[in-house]
């Protein structure tokens, strides 16, 4: 069967065509799919599909692919806190100097301003509560501008970055004799 190419035209601006959108659901599903499937899946051809990535990435619209790793099946459990930080907004930079030098350490996963009682969300991962301790007296306490902090300690998790965490029960169905 002879597959049918669309034309893929090139992103303009922050606006995606309709190609480049169908490949980028698809890659944020899974980015482990193949470029064969991913031609299938949207109709034009392998080389489109590579070409169309390629340009994504330069673009700086695919930032990166990563693995979501569930530790505690390997019993390498990390310790993992949402912290809400009350930030005092700095003169022409708002909360934007804050969260960027906030976003270099590595335990700090995910950064947010936010509406409501706290200015910025920060997810941060560690290898144990001491490292947790140390990261917000040390590293957040003592920044200038920060008034407030409320550290949550992630007791279970069930589903992140858009993957489920736990294993679905097997369920049987009743069936009458």
């Amino acid at each position: 069967m002879a597959k049918q190419t669309k034309t893929n035209t090139k992103t303009t601006g922050n606006n995606t065509n309709d190609v480049e959108g169908k490949i980028l659901k698809i890659l944020e599903e899974n980015a482990r799919v193949s470029d064969e499937t991913i031609a299938d899946m949207v109709e034009i051809s392998k080389n489109e599909v590579k070409k169309t990535i390629d340009d994504l990435k330069n673009n700086g619209i695919i930032m990166g692919f990563k693995s979501i790793i569930n530790w505690k099946k390997l019993n390498k459990e990390k310790i993992s806190s949402i912290l809400q930080i009350k930030v005092i907004p700095q003169e022409r930079e708002g909360f934007a100097k804050f969260c960027k030098e906030i976003s270099m350490d590595s335990r700090v996963k995910d950064v947010f301003v936010v509406t409501g009682d706290y200015d910025v969300h920060i997810y941060i991962e560690a290898e144990n509560m001491d490292e947790i301790s140390e990261f917000v007296t040390a590293k957040i306490a003592t920044k200038k501008g920060v008034i407030g902090t409320n550290t949550h300690i992630v007791m279970k998790e069930f589903k992140r970055n858009g993957a489920k965490l736990f294993e679905e029960e097997n369920k049987r169905e009743i069936i009458s004799i």
